[in-house]
């Protein structure tokens, strides 16, 4: 029996896009912002190597996110904000698959 793709994938790109897919829940779900959190968030986005265009627009993204939350934005704004972050980190997990532009 032939392996299938996702069986033959290098383990560092596995664990990246898990940890890119624990990024994206945790934005879904989050309501309020932690230090130690942020920075989490931001090493599984530098964790591929040198910033990129798509990952400079994922961090502003989270920036200004996290910002609406502590700032106590209208419920509104925090949702724009915490869509926007999320539409980019989609962009980011489509195009971290091997194979795809």
């Amino acid at each position: 029996m032939l392996p299938t793709t996702d069986d033959v994938a290098p383990t560092p790109w596995r664990d990246h896009q898990a940890a890119l897919g624990a990024l994206r829940r945790g934005v879904a779900a989050q309501y309020s912002v932690d230090a130690a959190g942020g920075v989490k968030a931001r090493r599984v986005l530098f964790s591929r190597g040198r910033p990129s265009g798509d990952l400079l627009a994922a961090l502003d993204a989270l920036d200004r996110f996290e910002r609406a939350i502590v700032e106590c934005d209208a419920s509104p704004a925090i949702e724009m904000h915490r869509l926007n972050c999320l539409a980019i980190l989609d962009g980011l997990t489509a195009r971290a698959i091997p194979g795809k532009v």
